[in-house]
């Protein structure tokens, strides 16, 4: 939705703040965790920057939200074409750009070579068997299929149905998380069951902003918090196997909740929290710093960090990235949208 009537600017500042997450997690956990770059080393931050990883949970309750509100009243050729121009031409100028500097930055702890670079050029690369060129792209596999579980809906007219539809997602997913598929699952490619409750979850929460509050509508919110305190624990001690960190249930809890009973109060709420339009150029270059921002600046950090520099360096590069992202948004995204969408629809042949 974009007039300003419409538009939910708190949305727009919830994705820009779990861009941010996401980032810091990258630049001040993984990077030396993971052995990306060892040089920047934050012991004293890592206790409070590892919860940061929440902000991918963050981002597929929003796109839940995002995603049910533009399919309401669209087709599914129209909807294909939407995704078709929203994800790609930033994805692939940030592909490109990533690929050049790991030819030339990436030394010994990053490669790349043109059947890897060939098979992310779809987006589907896990399908071919190879691995995304930069870490954070797993996401975008999880998001494409849930444009697709969306695309087949509407195809085959089955929105209509979609409270149910959600219920059954919501209950099949928290079911499954008690289940030894909860455990035994491949969360970094499978949608089901960890990821699957989160965009029903954004769903229902929709629905209750657009169509007002019932029984049926809040028991799905009821649903969705259950199914969030589940996953979010679950998750957490994977990660603390993963990476041997403790990932305390307690944190994750809190943070999960306040995030969760802000979005509910965005739903709930007759009035919108903000509405400020700074939020909005917050919003616009979420999708532009995630794509953007990991493996290029963990090249950057072994180029050119010392134990001396590394914190300035670190804040730097977050500067940086989003002057690179605002870059991207203003003459990738803008400018090669129109032609992304006409392309697309002479391809499915829709009319505007």
């Amino acid at each position: 939705m974009s007039s300003t009537k419409t538009r939910f600017y708190e949305i727009d500042f919830l994705r820009f703040l779990s861009a941010f997450f996401v980032v810091v997690f990258h630049y001040t956990f993984t990077a030396s965790v993971e052995n990306f770059s060892p040089v920047a080393n934050f012991e004293a931050v890592r206790y409070f920057s590892k919860y940061a990883y929440m902000g991918i949970n963050f981002f597929f309750l929003i796109s839940g939200f995002v995603i049910f509100m533009s399919v309401s009243n669209g087709s599914a050729k129209k909807f294909l074409i939407s995704r078709f121009t929203r994800l790609f031409p930033a994805y692939w100028f940030a592909l490109l750009v990533t690929s050049v500097a790991t030819v030339y930055l990436g030394g010994e702890v990053f490669d790349i070579n043109w059947v890897r670079f060939i098979a992310n050029i779809t987006m589907i690369n896990e399908l071919f068997g190879q691995k995304p060129i930069e870490s954070a792209y797993w996401t975008l596999f999880i998001e494409l299929k849930f444009y697709l579980l969306i695309y087949v809906l509407l195809l085959l007219g089955l929105m209509k149905y979609y409270q149910h539809i959600i219920a059954i997602v919501l209950v099949g997913s928290l079911a499954a998380l008690f289940s030894p598929l909860g455990i035994s699952s491949e969360p970094f490619l499978h949608i089901f069951p960890h990821w699957s409750g989160y965009f029903a979850a954004g769903s229902a929460l929709y629905l209750v902003k657009r169509d007002g509050p019932s029984l049926y509508r809040v028991s799905l919110v009821v649903l969705s918090y259950l199914f969030i305190l589940k996953q979010s624990t679950l998750f957490g001690e994977l990660m603390t196997g993963w990476l041997n960190y403790e990932f305390r249930a307690d944190v994750i809890v809190v943070l999960n909740s306040a995030f969760f009973f802000f979005f509910c109060a965005i739903a709930f709420m007759e009035n919108n929290i903000l509405r400020k339009k700074w939020c909005l150029h917050l919003g616009v270059l979420t999708y532009p710093l995630y794509l953007i921002h990991q493996h290029l600046g963990y090249m950057l950090f072994n180029q050119f960090g010392t134990e001396d520099n590394i914190g300035y360096l670190v804040v730097g590069m977050i500067v940086v990235m989003l002057v690179i992202a605002y870059f991207m948004h203003t003459q990738v995204e803008k400018r090669l949208a129109p032609l992304f969408k006409t392309f697309g629809q002479k391809i499915l042949r829709v009319s505007n």
